[in-house]
This record gives C-alpha cells, sequence and structure tokens, in this order.
C-alpha cells in the first residue's frame, strides 16, 4: 500500500466532517465550559435566597405545608438552574460548532458494524491516539497535585477561620474559594489543554492524509474519466445529422449561448447581401454543434445577448433579422480581421474571396 503522504484536498475535508471526522479538542471545549460554567454560577447564583429559604424554616415556630416548602425550593432552584443551564450548554456546543466549522455530521448516525469488530478495537488499544491520551492522563495528574498543593498553601488560613464566620457569611466564602479552586485548576491546565489540542489536530490530519492513487482517483470521480468524456463528446457530435455537419462546416461563425443556443451564420456576398442563418439548435444538440464547429475549425463566439436575439427573431434557412444585422456585421467583420492578421503577407487576389467585404460590413 503507497504511503499516504499528501494533502488531504477540500473534498476529502468535506466528506470526512460529513462523516463526523472534523477537529475537535474535548479537553479544550471543556475547559472553556468550566471556566464559563464557574463565573456564570457567581453571577447568576443567588446563595442569599438559597439560605433565606433555610432561614425561614429554622425560625418558624411551626413546619411549613410539604407543599408549600416544596413550590419554594422549587421556585428558587428553577431561577438557579435554568439560566446557568443554559450557559453551560451555549458554552459547550460554540466552541465544538467553531472548530468544526460549523460543519453538519449527516452521516455520523448511521450504524457502523466496523466499530464493534474486535479486530478494529484491538488495533485501537495500541494507536498513537491510545498513548496520547494515557500521557495526558499523567499529566492532568500532575496538574491536580499541583493545583492543590497551591491552593491549601494559599488558602490555609481562609479555610480554618470559616468555622468563626455566621452561616451567611460561610456561603459566600465557601463559593469564592470553589470559584478560585476551579480557576486555578483551569489556568494550570491550559499547558496540557495546548499540547492536546495541536496533537489532537495532528492526528486528525494525518487521519485523512492521501496518496497519489486516491487523488487521481478522486479527481476522476469529481471532473469524470478522460475517455468517459470523450466518448461523451462523440454522443453528443452523434446527435447531428450529416445535413447539419455540413452546414456548420460551410458557417463562417457559429454563436453561442454558450451551452442552450447555438446559431450558424454563413454568408457569401455573390449570393446575396445579407447573412444567413444555416445552423440554429438548442440544448444537447447545441452543444453538440458547438464541439463539432471547434473540431473542423469554425470561429466559435460566445454572445449570449446576440444569440438569443438572433434565434428569437430569426428562422432556419433565413436570413438574419434587420435588428441583428449591424452586430452580426461586427462579428463577421471582426473574425475576418483577426483572420487576415494571423495570416502572413501575401499578394492580396481579389479573385480570391468573394464573402463578407469590408464595405459591406460596414453598412
Amino acid at each position: 500500500m503507497a504511503e499516504k503522504t499528501e494533502k488531504p484536498t477540500p473534498k476529502k475535508l468535506r466528506d470526512a466532517a460529513k462523516k463526523g471526522q472534523t477537529f475537535k479538542s474535548k479537553d479544550l471545549t471543556t475547559l472553556i465550559e468550566l471556566a464559563v460554567g464557574a463565573v456564570a454560577t457567581v453571577w447568576l447564583v443567588d446563595v442569599r435566597k438559597v439560605m433565606d429559604v433555610l432561614n425561614a424554616l429554622a425560625v418558624q415556630r411551626e413546619l411549613p405545608t410539604p407543599h408549600a416548602f416544596l413550590s419554594a425550593c422549587v421556585r428558587e432552584a428553577l431561577f438557579i438552574v435554568v439560566p446557568l443551564l443554559i450557559v453551560c450548554v451555549v458554552a459547550s456546543a460554540l466552541p465544538s460548532l467553531i472548530m468544526s466549522r460549523f460543519a453538519v455530521a449527516t452521516e455520523a448516525i448511521k450504524f457502523d458494524l466496523s466499530a464493534i469488530n474486535p479486530i478494529s478495537g484491538f488495533k485501537k488499544i495500541f494507536s498513537l491516539k491510545t498513548l496520547k491520551e494515557l500521557l495526558k492522563a499523567i499529566l492532568y495528574l500532575i496538574v491536580t497535585g499541583v493545583t492543590i498543593k497551591l491552593f491549601v498553601a494559599e488558602k490555609s488560613r481562609t479555610l480554618f477561620r470559616t468555622f468563626d464566620l455566621p452561616t451567611m457569611a460561610v456561603g459566600h466564602v465557601w463559593m469564592r474559594l470553589t470559584l478560585e479552586l476551579i480557576l486555578l485548576f483551569l489556568a494550570c491546565s491550559v499547558p496540557v489543554v495546548v499540547i492536546d489540542a495541536v496533537a489532537e489536530y495532528l492526528l486528525y490530519y494525518k487521519n485523512l492524509k492521501m496518496d497519489r492513487h486516491e487523488i487521481e482517483q478522486e479527481h476522476k470521480n469529481t471532473e469524470g474519466d478522460p475517455e468517459i468524456k470523450g466518448r461523451r463528446r462523440e454522443v453528443h457530435i452523434e446527435l447531428l445529422s450529416e445535413e447539419t455537419k455540413a452546414n456548420i462546416r460551410q458557417s463562417d461563425a457559429m454563436l453561442a449561448n454558450p451551452t442552450h443556443i447555438a446559431i450558424g451564420i454563413y454568408m457569401n456576398t455573390a449570393i446575396a447581401p445579407l447573412p444567413f442563418v444555416s445552423v440554429r439548435e438548442t440544448n444537447a444538440r447545441a452543444l453538440a454543434a458547438l464541439r463539432y464547429a471547434e473540431q473542423v475549425g469554425v470561429p466559435v463566439v460566445r454572445d449570449i445577448a446576440l444569440a438569443r436575439s438572433i434565434y428569437r427573431h430569426s428562422r432556419l434557412y433565413t436570413f438574419v433579422d434587420i435588428e441583428d444585422l449591424r452586430q452580426v456585421f461586427e462579428v463577421l467583420k471582426w473574425l475576418r480581421e483577426v483572420e487576415r492578421a494571423n495570416q502572413p503577407d501575401v499578394v492580396p487576389d481579389d479573385s480570391a474571396d468573394e464573402r463578407v467585404r469590408p464595405d459591406v460590413a460596414e453598412d
């Protein structure tokens, strides 16, 4: 098997995204989610309201009815949990969407039997990703130990002082200490998360690399096999009758729009002073006519407006309508000038060509 050393093509990246194979750093998402959740908890959670409910229960001489107490607890819980839940969901989903460039994995929900293949599972045990996860787990253990040591060394006095504080103050102190502990852990985890994100991207990119054969095969599937494309041209040309082919060969020019209409222009001043519609084809036959014209060397001029106008005003084997005469003469004159410019200098022969005279084209 050839070594995969080529960069993945845009199509390969799009196909992988449909299957859910996008770059995603779970640890980075978790880091953002925890940081946002911790800050949101301090801003959105009002400990005083919870303590008020508990204090009201303590100072009342009579126990409240279960229904009233439960309603008060549920109401306060909803005011706390719902905003916090919304913030955490957004903080979790948004980084994943940004990393995947908002790609929708339309094929990721399909059942894949290879996922439960024991041989594939055995291979995953010894994969680079498994080794990465093992090293990451060791680093997180180290980070956890460092975080606890720093936190205890810095906040040990504050922890012991909480025993002498009133009930309301204890809640605020513990809330602040919890937030500081989480933020300290996240700060210490940043180097590990960055290393993991870089390694995850390198593994993701490595899995999508291609060899030369895959790129060539993709190009064939996208652009079409040259042999098949050549056969299609032959089929298009077979759509034309021999009479139409003869008309194309005798035409001075083919006007194209550029895939739906093909108009052949023929002019011979020895027969008539006006240009003549020699070919008038549409759709597949128009494509065939244009390809055949290119093969036999008849000039093809892509002029959408003029081709549409002639198709609308003129019929096959009739003179060009007066509304389009001036533009047709200009096209024929321009083609004649291009042809003369490309020819080597020779002695002009007045009898060599009596078709498309400049004085006629200028009228």
